[in-house]
């Protein structure tokens, strides 16, 4: 990691490609230049993580720039640079969106959400990236929702699909993160 210490996150990002996966769908939702400013901690997930992602997800969120953009952001802790010495025992970080991922830790094991670091501390001028083998999904808080007759729920075309194929999410109404 020393080669890259001079380099923001997204330029780390881009040189490891390991994770071109994760850095292709941060430039898609225009994330990229905002992780260049602050600080942030980024669990990024690699390149084989995306393949265990329902197909039918993944092509979601190439269709869907609102949803893309809360799956990415529950990657990244704002304001924080969190060494992987700083995680201990168990607890919760907040996620750019405001939403809670939990963690623990097991002997050297660091466990987040239903991911593992498997690479940790990749540092940048900006913040630390930690390598993660699962893509985290947000889980929003449960509400009751139901389609609308533009199409989907929250207006937006395909979301019922996204939430009856993936069964992984629950749309909380009058919540949309731009």
């Amino acid at each position: 990691t020393t080669l890259f210490r001079s380099q923001n996150l997204p330029q780390t990002l881009a040189n490891n490609s390991n994770l071109t996966n994760f850095t292709n769908l941060l430039k898609k939702a225009n994330i990229s230049q905002v992780l260049g400013i602050g600080n942030y901690t980024i669990l990024a997930p690699d390149n084989a993580a995306f393949s265990k992602v329902n197909p039918s997800t993944l092509a979601s969120w190439q269709n869907n720039t609102t949803a893309l953009k809360e799956m990415l952001w529950y990657h990244v802790i704002p304001r924080e640079k969190i060494q992987s010495s700083d995680f201990s025992g168990s607890g919760t970080l907040t996620t750019v969106n405001g939403l809670s991922v939990p963690y623990s830790v097991d002997g050297t094991k660091i466990k987040v959400d239903n991911a593992t670091v498997t690479k940790a501390d990749v540092n940048a001028t900006n913040g630390v990236i930690h390598v993660i083998d699962s893509v985290m999904i947000p889980r929003t808080a449960t509400a009751t929702a139901s389609p609308t007759v533009a199409g989907g729920f929250l207006g937006l075309p395909g979301f019922e699909a996204l939430y009856a194929v993936a069964g992984l999410l629950v749309v909380e109404i009058g919540r949309a993160h731009v």
